[in-house]
């Protein structure tokens, strides 16, 4: 048990620092990635989060199946590092809403019993200027999660959305 939740804690760590380095070094880059092509887009991003897990060291499989579905990333079975993830994207404008999250929420919970794992993470890009909330009662470090029948689902928000005004500039917060 306890080396499942130092396991946890060392992904939380990897995606808080992907999470970092996408919103302030690679936010333009990252929407004109999602912009230049919305029905590729959220493949394309998954492509750049699956990058940069490999350059961490991570061993994985891209799209495995299962009972439920092809979840967007498994990380091998015998990890050090158990990951099971999905990649959704955030634009209510776009067809992308509250609905559509959902629906990722359900995946990743799906698969996480599909794979026999106590962790799932949902990533999810924001390309709207609208802030994400999740009312839940568990952050773990910033990072919201839920747990229900013993799995514990971890929900990290990358906004990538290019703001042109600075925060103090922006108005009201519209989340």
């Amino acid at each position: 048990m306890d080396e499942q939740l130092e396991d946890q804690r060392v992904i939380l760590a990897l995606l808080r620092r992907y999470k970092h380095k996408c919103e302030w070094f690679q936010r333009e880059h990252l929407f004109d990635l999602w912009e230049s092509n919305t029905q590729k887009g959220e493949k394309n991003l998954s492509m750049h989060l699956y990058e940069w897990l490999y350059d961490q060291g991570l061993d994985f499989v891209i799209e495995p199946s299962s009972a439920s579905g092809e979840a967007d990333l498994i990380a091998a079975q015998q990890s050090k590092n158990p990951l099971v993830a999905d990649v959704k994207i955030f634009n209510p404008d776009k067809g992308r809403g509250i609905q559509y999250i959902a629906q990722g929420f359900n995946q990743i919970y799906l698969y996480t019993q599909d794979y026999n794992e106590a962790f799932g993470y949902l990533i999810i890009f924001n390309t709207s200027g609208k802030d994400l909330k999740f009312a839940v009662a568990n952050q773990t470090q910033g990072i919201p999660s839920v747990t229900h029948n013993n799995k514990t689902l971890f929900i990290l928000t990358i906004d990538i959305f290019p703001h042109e005004a600075s925060a103090s500039k922006r108005g009201l917060l519209e989340t």
